[in-house]
C-alpha cells in the first residue's frame, strides 16, 4: 500500500533503512522485486539478455488495454521491430516539423491561465490536445471529441488508487457496475471507435499524422500491418505520451512555483538554460519510478547473485536523487545541468535505459521544451509554502494536489 499511495516517501526510507539493493514486494507481482539504483546495479539490468529476463512479463497487467502487438509486452526481436516502427515519426526533421503546432496549442492553453489553476488537470487536456493532432491527427471535429471522452473514460478508473487495487486483484467482470466491469466496457468502446477511425483512414490516407505513418508500414515480406496491430501502436503511443508528459509538466510548474529564480532565468530566454530546465525536472520529479524485468534464470546483478523467478528493477527515482551521485540531490538546481553532472550516465534514467528506454523520449522532451518556452510569460506563485508530496496515478507519479500554483501574468 505504501509502494502504491506513496512512492516517493516509501522508496527513500526503504532506501535509507536497507541501503542498496532492496526487495520489495507489491501487490500487482507475485514475485518479489530487487531494486538497484547505483549505476553498476543499474548497467547490470539494462544489459539482461531478454531471453533470461523479459521486460515485458513485468507489464502484463496491462495486456487489457495495450494490446497483442503493444511494444510494453513484446521482448526479444519483436520488440526492437516495434521500436524501429514508433521511432521513425518522433527522429530528425519530422520530429522538429511538430514542434510549432506544439507550441500553438500550448499558448492557446496558457492563454487562459489567471488566479489558482490545477496544472495537472490542465496538462492532462494539453497532452492530450497534443496526442489526438500529432498522433491521431484530429482536433476539435467530432472524431476528435468522440476519441476524447473515450480515452478518458477509460483511464478514469486506472487513475484512482483504491479502483485500480480493485481491478488488479479481482480482474472477474461482476457487471457493469463492477470496476473490471466499467473498465472493460470502456476499453470496448474506445476499441470500437479507434478501429473505425483506422479503417477510414486506411480507405482515405491523408499523410499528416502518425497513424497514416504508421498504416504505411510494410513487414519483411511486404505486407501491411492489421487494423488490430496498429490500434496496439497507437495506444502504446497514448499510454507512453499522455499521463507521464502531463506529470512531468505539473511537476515542472510546482517546482518553479516554489523557485523565481528559476523562472526569472526562464524568461531570458536560454535554449540551453531550458534544456537544463528540463533535465532537473526529470531527474528530481520523474514520473516513472521502475524499470523491471523478470528474471528466467539466475543472474549476476550489481555483484548481488539473483535466484530465478524474481522480478529485478532499475529503481530510476532513487537513481536519479543518490547523494553520492548528485550534489545536493534534494535541490531543485537547473544550473547542474550547465556545468558537469551527472558523472554517469546512468546516474540520469527517467525514461529508463538499454532497449527498453522509451522510444518517444525525444519528442516527450521536445514537449518540454515548448510548453515551458510558452509558460516563460507567466509569473508563477506556490499556493503553500510547503512542496507537494508524490502520489501515484496509474503509472506515473504526479503532484499530491495536482501541482497547484498562482498564476499572474508577467
Amino acid at each position: 500500500m505504501a509502494w502504491m499511495a506513496r512512492p516517493g516517501a516509501f522508496l527513500q526510507r526503504v532506501h535509507r533503512q536497507y541501503g542498496d539493493p532492496v526487495t520489495i514486494r507489491t501487490y500487482w507481482t507475485e514475485q518479489p522485486m530487487v531494486l538497484f539504483s547505483h549505476p553498476d546495479g543499474v548497467r547490470d539490468v539494462f544489459r539482461l539478455d531478454p531471453s533470461i529476463a523479459p521486460a515485458g512479463e513485468s507489464w502484463e497487467f496491462l495486456r487489457p488495454f495495450a494490446g497483442e502487438d503493444s511494444i510494453l509486452l513484446l521482448d526479444g526481436e519483436a520488440h526492437l521491430r516495434e521500436r524501429r516502427l514508433l521511432q521513425g515519426p518522433f527522429h530528425g526533421a519530422r520530429m522538429r516539423a511538430l514542434a510549432p503546432g506544439i507550441a500553438d496549442l500550448a499558448q492557446r492553453e496558457l492563454a487562459g491561465w489567471r488566479g489558482r489553476v490545477v496544472t495537472l488537470e490542465r496538462m492532462r487536456e494539453l497532452t492530450l490536445d497534443i496526442i489526438l493532432r500529432v498522433v491521431f491527427g484530429t482536433g476539435d471535429d467530432e472524431d476528435g471529441a468522440r476519441l476524447r471522452d473515450a480515452i478518458e473514460s477509460t483511464l478514469r478508473d486506472v487513475r484512482a488508487l483504491p479502483r485500480m487495487l480493485a481491478m488488479a486483484l479481482v480482474q472477474r467482470d461482476l457487471g457493469p457496475r463492477s470496476p473490471w466491469g466499467r473498465f472493460r466496457l470502456a476499453v470496448e468502446r474506445f476499441d470500437a471507435l479507434l478501429l473505425d477511425m483506422i479503417a477510414r483512414r486506411r480507405a482515405a490516407p491523408r499523410n499528416d499524422a502518425v497513424i497514416d505513418l504508421l498504416l504505411e508500414q510494410r513487414d519483411d515480406d511486404g505486407r501491411a500491418p492489421s487494423d488490430r496491430h496498429v490500434r496496439d501502436e497507437l495506444v502504446a503511443l497514448l499510454m507512453g505520451g499522455h499521463d507521464s508528459s502531463a506529470a512531468s509538466l505539473a511537476w515542472a510548474f510546482e517546482r518553479l512555483a516554489h523557485h523565481p529564480g528559476a523562472q526569472a532565468r526562464l524568461r531570458e530566454g536560454d535554449p540551453a538554460y531550458l534544456d537544463a530546465l528540463v533535465k532537473e525536472v526529470l531527474r528530481v520529479r520523474p514520473a516513472l519510478t521502475i524499470a523491471p524485468r523478470l528474471l528466467l534464470e539466475p543472474a549476476e546483478i550489481g555483484g548481488h547473485r539473483i535466484p530465478a523467478g524474481v522480478q529485478v528493477a532499475a529503481c530510476l527515482w532513487l537513481a536519479l536523487r543518490r547523494e553520492d551521485l548528485w550534489t545536493d540531490a534534494a535541490a531543485f538546481r537547473p544550473e547542474r545541468f550547465l556545468g558537469g553532472e551527472p558523472s554517469d550516465p546512468l546516474a540520469w534514467i527517467p525514461y529508463g535505459g538499454g532497449v527498453r528506454r522509451c522510444a518517444g523520449a525525444p519528442f516527450a522532451e521536445m514537449e518540454l521544451r515548448e510548453v515551458l518556452r510558452a509558460a516563460a510569460g507567466l509569473r508563477l506563485l506556490p499556493v503553500r509554502e510547503r512542496p507537494e508530496r508524490a502520489r501515484r496515478s496509474l503509472l506515473v507519479v504526479v503532484p499530491e494536489r495536482g501541482g497547484e500554483i498562482l498564476v499572474d501574468p508577467a
